[in-house]
């Protein structure tokens, strides 16, 4: 098997990379270097009664799971270090109910895992944005595109995938555009969009070349101070950065770009990252910029990705209902002998910062579906009451947490797997196959194994499932 090896580097910005020699199968936006991931890390079991807390942020970015169907497409075995399984099982469509006036429902079932001993169950906790408002929030949009020359063959899907989001924009919205490479640019000041100003704006993108050095930071500067000169009281105001993430001049370590984003967040401007290319592509910097600047991740592998991003979920990008939301799972020790959190490594939240106002979590944007896995054995005879789901999260223009606490009861967990809900199974089999991939220690399962239960699982025509199960065939395919 054909398989990226990674050398996992415990200090410093707990980034591991690969490095390539472009033989491997890599498709046209191939660039030599090295890809950076953060560090390989596995949540254990924790017994209860010594700790039954468990207090993590959400995480509704994707790209973890469009990164690795790219390397599987190209032939190629994904680093274990790009893999985060709470990415790949958010990445797919949930059947949990939505709230028409609260910013999410919450959902929670459970059934016997069929990967396991008889003695362990999986509980899935679901959170389901509402769905987006009228539509009259206005945009401040600024993209910050990277033009420098490791982008040269992947500036094609940048611009086919900015004209799409162009395309799905609204008259009154505005656009900005800024560039970087060895300098720092302004292609467009914020611009309202008005009617046929969408050819113009994508003949503006459609223009850009690509070549020199990468200044990112200096990039991001400039972006923010471009779309502060358009900011919307009341609006979205974002930058969405296009990008490899491989900065090499200037301000380049991850500290130093992250620094220059934390004071534009509380001013209300939000940052998004799209991912493209493989062989240098940092995976690690362009999650984490997400992350600090209150926005999502994604990764672009193909223009139907594109399509989808920009017309399926195109509310959840832009639209942030609740941010700052935050989960603390207390088992009841007369229920739960110990647990594992599936995922989540690198949202961890120490147990008593979940009451702080001030702690920073994730954000869910309208229509977004958070997933939790836990895997737990059960007490034989013990209590019905399994524990409490604590939430905890901030309207988008408010300061103060507003909590949320929904019980957990053995009634809520089926008596068998088979009889759990087709997307319970579903979600399973995609939680397993990411712990595969990640070559968890605690997963000794087959792909075979997944293959079976996921095509089982099918129901309907959405296609993000049934590729998957095309990437877990092909994968085994891979020599």
């Amino acid at each position: 098997m054909t398989q990226e090896s990674g050398n996992w580097d415990k200090g410093g910005l707990n980034e591991s990379s690969t490095t390539f020699d472009g033989s491997s199968g890599a498709g046209g936006d191939y660039y030599p270097g090295s890809e950076r991931h953060g560090e390989l890390t596995y949540n254990g079991f924790v017994n209860a009664d010594e700790d039954n807390l468990s207090t993590f942020g959400v995480d509704v970015d994707a790209g973890s799971y469009t990164f690795g169907r790219k390397k599987i497409n190209e032939g190629i075995i994904p680093a274990p270090s790009s893999v985060r399984v709470e990415e790949y099982i958010n990445y797919f469509h949930q059947d949990y109910p939505a709230h028409d006036s609260d910013p999410f429902s919450v959902s929670v079932d459970g059934a016997p895992s069929p990967f396991r001993s008889d003695s362990l169950h999986l509980l899935r906790i679901g959170l389901k944005g509402r769905e987006a408002s009228s539509g009259d929030i206005p945009w401040n949009l600024t993209f910050l595109i990277d033009i420098s020359g490791s982008m040269t063959r992947r500036l094609d899907l940048v611009k086919e995938s900015l004209h799409i989001l162009v395309d799905n924009m609204r008259l009154g919205d505005q656009v900005s555009i800024c560039t970087y490479a060895g300098s720092v640019g302004t292609v467009l000041n914020p611009t309202g969009l008005q009617q046929n100003d969408a050819d113009a704006i994508k003949s503006i993108i459609s223009d850009l070349e690509a070549g020199g050095s990468t200044a990112m930071a200096s990039g991001l500067q400039n972006a923010y101070d471009v779309n502060s000169t358009g900011f919307l009281d009341g609006g979205v105001n974002r930058i969405i950065v296009c990008s490899d993430g491989d900065a090499n001049v200037g301000a380049t370590s991850h500290e130093d770009i992250l620094e220059l984003i934390e004071e534009y967040v509380d001013q209300g401007i939000t940052l998004s990252t799209l991912g493209f290319g493989s062989g240098n592509y940092n995976d690690h910097l362009m999650e984490q910029l997400a992350d600090q600047g209150n926005g999502n991740y994604y990764y672009i592998d193909s223009i139907i990705e594109a399509e989808r991003l920009f017309t399926e979920e195109l509310s959840a990008v832009m639209e942030v209902i609740a941010k700052d939301v935050k989960i603390q799972v207390e088992f009841n020790t007369a229920a739960v002998l110990r647990y594992r959190l599936i995922g989540y490594e690198n949202r961890d939240i120490e147990d008593d910062q979940f009451e702080n106002d001030s702690t920073d979590a994730g954000e869910i944007g309208a229509g977004h579906r958070v997933t939790a896995l836990y895997e737990l054995e059960l007490i034989q005879g013990g209590s019905d009451n399994l524990g409490v789901v604590h939430l905890r999260y901030k309207m988008p223009d408010g300061e103060t947490d507003i909590p949320l606490d929904v019980n957990i009861s053995r009634n809520d967990l089926a008596d068998s797997f088979s009889q759990a809900s087709n997307r319970f199974r579903f979600t399973a089999g995609v939680a397993e196959y990411a712990e595969i991939v990640r070559e968890s220690p605690h997963v000794q399962t087959t792909l075979q194994v997944v293959e079976y239960l996921i095509a089982s699982s099918l129901i309907g025509s959405d296609e993000r499932d049934t590729e998957l199960l095309e990437l877990i065939r092909r994968l085994q395919s891979i020599e």
